[in-house]
């Protein structure tokens, strides 16, 4: 490839190919132009010259095929979609601390705070309605190693208040939900930890008394005075619209909204999550595995509202197109569930673009998802930036 020194680049002006920062990173391609501010980005950067097989030309060659439906991403805007990530995860990492602030003082105090937790929910619905792509990447989000327990019911609240503002749940019933949602494992506190740590089978002596940490819970919130809606909901989050679950094998008709949804929320959370006995499954994989079990353990609409917040592919998912490219989804398709935003990190034959573009997967054949990848291309693809 031919060397282009930054200080000839001219603003407005095209390549007749794709345009490289070194081997591997894919700049511009052919029908996007130069601008002063990436000339000036390269420079500060400390990039002498760019790569390329073509010639810089007034005119592009061709139209892009997908024009409206692909936004470029520009380096600045790649910052700021950094520093919303990172607002997210401090926030997530707040909530998971508060949490477990609020177990101990629990178990060493017999005290719940019920105010400082509906406060904390006011900052969780703030945080899903102003940074919802960046909040449900939950599994990515780095907090070291917490007790399960506290790392579950952070991400349970988290997800429950993203599905209950699908439903259109007002302002005071989300705060209730999320409020159940963070609390309902409290009655598990009072359980052996090796009973619900535990990575053999169960007895049938050692399931029954994990099934009565509903029982459990409920009856530590009512001594506490926490809204019926709130006890309910902590007591009936382990039944089943099938009436196949516990403690009490209700139906669907008799479950209240507020428990449907935190059965939901909570068996994502549960399932994306590593446990002492298994390795966490990919967000794909546990929303088919859900699928399954629509109409038998889930409420086919609290399902459809998870997956309107998170799509088939969820936020964060690695994913291959059709046209061979790799990239990462970043926002749902409320009309399509299979069809999300992805922004592009590499190409067909593995070149990653340094300026990533975002494409409606829904807008051509060539751009469908054709099948998630595993975790570690994102990783692999971050270490290969780095170097």
């Amino acid at each position: 490839m031919k060397k282009f020194p930054v200080n000839t680049l001219e603003s407005g002006h095209y390549f007749t190919k794709a345009v490289y920062l070194d081997e591997k990173f894919i700049l511009l391609s052919p029908e996007t132009p130069m601008t002063p501010e990436l000339v000036e980005r390269l420079k500060q950067w400390g990039y002498h010259a760019v790569l390329s097989e073509g010639e810089a030309v007034e005119t592009p060659m061709a139209a892009s095929a997908d024009g409206n439906e692909t936004i470029s991403l520009a380096v600045d805007q790649d910052v700021k979609e950094s520093t919303l990530f990172r607002e997210a995860e401090d926030f997530y990492r707040d909530l998971v601390a508060f949490v477990e602030r609020v177990f101990t003082n629990f178990v060493t105090r017999n005290e719940i705070p019920e105010r400082q937790i509906g406060d904390m929910i006011k900052r969780t619905i703030d945080m899903v309605r102003s940074h919802r792509r960046y909040i449900l990447r939950l599994s990515e989000m780095k907090i070291g190693e917490k007790n399960y327990i506290v790392a579950h019911s952070s991400k349970t609240a988290v997800v429950s208040v993203a599905i209950g503002m699908t439903l259109r749940q007002p302002p005071h019933k989300l705060i209730e939900l999320g409020t159940a949602a963070l609390l309902h494992e409290i009655g598990m506190i009072r359980l052996p930890p090796q009973l619900y740590m535990s990575q053999k089978q169960l007895s049938d002596k050692e399931r029954q008394a994990i099934s009565a940490h509903t029982v459990l819970g409920f009856k530590i919130l009512r001594q506490m005075s926490f809204p019926m809606s709130v006890c309910l909901a902590v007591l009936e989050c382990r039944e089943n619209v099938d009436g196949s679950g516990y403690p009490r094998k209700l139906t669907s008709e008799k479950i209240s909204l507020f428990a449907k949804i935190i059965m939901v929320a909570g068996s994502f959370a549960a399932i994306t999550s590593k446990r002492p006995y298994r390795a966490p499954t990919d967000g794909h994989s546990a929303i088919l595995d859900m699928l399954q079990q629509r109409g038998k353990m889930y409420d086919e609409t609290v399902l459809k509202a998870l997956i309107s917040n998170l799509s088939i592919y969820p936020i964060g998912t690695y994913v291959q197109l059709a046209n061979g490219t790799k990239g990462m989804v970043v926002d749902t398709n409320a009309q399509n569930a299979r069809a999300p935003l992805v922004r592009i990190i590499s190409g067909p034959n593995g070149e990653l673009y340094a300026e990533q573009p975002m494409v409606d997967t829904a807008s051509d054949q060539e751009l469908r998802v054709v099948r998630a990848l595993p975790p570690e291309f994102g990783e692999e693809a971050v270490a290969t930036q780095s170097r």
